[in-house]
C-alpha cells in the first residue's frame, strides 16, 4: 500500500516536471491557471525537495481564479479519488 502511494507520487512529480514546469520570470494567463492548478499537488511536492515553484509569481486575475478552482479540484481528487472498488456482479 505504501509503495503504491510513493510510486504514484513519483510518477505525478515526474509528469509535473515534464508537462508543467513553471518559469518564475514569465507572466501567465487564464489557461495556464487551469494547467498549474491541475498540477498543484505534484508541483507542491517538487517544491519541497527542489527549487521548483508551485504557483506562478507573475499572473493575471483570471489566472488566479482558475488556479484556485482547479487547485481545489486537484487536491480533492488526490485525497478522495482513485480508489479502486471491486464490484461483484
Amino acid at each position: 500500500m505504501l509503495s503504491r502511494i510513493v510510486i504514484t507520487i513519483l510518477v505525478y512529480s515526474i509528469a509535473g516536471w515534464l508537462l508543467c514546469n513553471i518559469d518564475p520570470d514569465k507572466e501567465y494567463i487564464w489557461y495556464s491557471g487551469i494547467w498549474h492548478g491541475l498540477f498543484f499537488v505534484p508541483n507542491l511536492i517538487r517544491s519541497w525537495f527542489t527549487d521548483a515553484i508551485y504557483k506562478a509569481e507573475t499572473y493575471t486575475a483570471a489566472y488566479n481564479f482558475f488556479y484556485w478552482v482547479f487547485c481545489i479540484i486537484s487536491v480533492l481528487g488526490f485525497l478522495f479519488g482513485g480508489g479502486y472498488r471491486k464490484r461483484d456482479y
